[in-house]
C-alpha cells in the first residue's frame, strides 16, 4: 500500500467513524438526510429535539466554512438542538453534497441551498434562522437578502472583511492541484502544519482528525469554495447593509476576530458575541457557551 492510498485509507476509516459518533452524540436525535438542488443532492445533518415546544421554534440552518463540512459544529449542532430543529448542510461539492464542475460563486452556493431547504418544505410561509462560519457567513448574507421573508435571523460567525491588497494576495496564494495525486501530495507536505492548527490543539485529535478527513474528499476541487469566498470579499462591504434581518456577529480568536469586530457598521441590526478566548475548535470545547449566546439571540 503507497502513501497515497494509505492516505484515501485513513480519510474512509475517519469519516465513517465520524459519522457514527456524531449521530450518537447529544440529547437530540441527529439524523442523516438529503435534499435535492441544481447539483444533485445536498447532504445535511439534522438535530430534533424531543420536546414538541422545542420542535415549534424557528428552525436553525448551519453553513460551514470551505474546506470544512457540517462536522466541524461539532457538539453545537446537539446543543442547539436541545430546544429547536438544527441543520446542518454540506456546502454543494463538500462532505456528502454533490457539487458543480466549474468554480462557482457565493450566490450559486446560495442558491442551490435555497432550493434544497425549499424542497424540505422551507420558505416564507415556513422561515428559519441562519448560521454561518467564514465561507458559509457568506453564504448565510446572501440568503438573506435573497429571501427577508423566510430567513428571521442570522448568525454570523468569521467575516472575512479584508483590503483589496490583502484579499488579491489571498487569491494568488491559493494552492492549486491538477490531479488527485498532486492534491494528495500536497496534503502530505501540509499536513505537520495542520497538526500544529488550532483546531487540532482545540479539540483534540479525534475530533480534528474527523473533521480534515472529511474535507479531503473534494479532492482537486476543494478550493472552489475559497476562489468563491475571496471572489465575494470584493463585494462584502455592498453587500453586507442589504441585510435588513437582526444580524448576531459571533467573534472568535480564529484568526479573523478584528474583521468580525469591524464588519459591525455594515449591518443595520447588528448584536455582538464577543469569544476573546475561543479558538477554531470552540464548537467542541465550548458549545455550551457559544449555544447560550445564539440562543439569547434567536429568543
Amino acid at each position: 500500500m503507497n502513501s497515497i492510498q494509505k492516505l484515501l485509507w485513513v480519510a474512509g476509516a475517519l469519516m465513517l467513524a465520524g459519522s457514527q459518533a456524531m449521530a450518537a452524540d447529544g440529547a437530540a436525535v441527529i439524523k442523516r438526510g438529503y435534499a435535492d438542488m441544481r447539483y444533485g443532492q445536498l447532504h445535511y445533518q439534522m438535530a430534533t429535539p424531543t420536546d414538541a415546544k422545542a420542535k415549534a421554534r424557528t428552525p436553525l440552518v448551519m453553513f460551514h466554512q470551505t474546506a470544512n463540512t457540517s462536522l466541524e459544529y461539532g457538539k453545537l449542532i446537539p446543543e442547539m438542538g436541545r430546544d429547536r430543529v438544527v441543520i446542518a448542510v454540506d456546502t454543494p461539492g463538500y462532505g456528502g453534497s454533490d457539487g458543480p464542475n466549474a468554480v462557482p460563486t457565493i450566490t450559486d452556493y446560495m442558491t442551490a441551498v435555497n432550493e434544497a431547504l425549499k424542497n424540505m418544505g422551507y420558505g416564507p410561509r415556513k422561515p428559519i434562522d441562519v448560521m454561518g462560519y467564514h465561507t458559509g457567513a457568506f453564504t448565510a448574507i446572501e440568503l438573506a437578502i435573497a429571501e427577508p421573508k423566510m430567513v428571521r435571523k442570522a448568525v454570523l460567525a468569521g467575516v472575512w472583511l479584508v483590503s483589496e491588497e490583502r484579499r488579491l494576495k489571498a487569491i494568488a496564494n491559493l494552492p492549486r492541484y491538477n490531479t488527485s495525486v498532486e492534491f494528495f501530495n500536497w496534503f502530505a507536505a501540509s499536513l505537520p502544519r495542520l497538526q500544529k492548527s488550532a483546531l487540532a490543539q482545540t479539540a483534540g485529535d479525534e475530533n480534528w482528525g474527523r473533521v480534515i478527513a472529511d474535507s479531503l474528499r473534494p479532492l482537486t476541487k476543494r478550493e472552489y469554495g475559497h476562489d468563491a469566498a475571496f471572489a465575494y470579499g470584493a463585494k462584502l462591504r455592498e453587500r453586507a447593509p442589504l441585510v435588513t434581518q437582526p444580524v448576531l456577529l459571533v467573534a472568535l480568536n480564529d484568526g479573523i476576530r478584528e474583521m468580525t469586530l469591524e464588519s459591525q457598521p455594515l449591518f443595520k441590526k447588528p448584536t455582538l458575541a464577543d469569544f476573546p478566548d475561543l479558538k477554531e475548535g470552540a464548537y467542541f470545547t465550548a458549545a455550551p457557551e457559544i449555544g447560550a449566546s445564539i440562543r439569547k439571540f434567536l429568543d
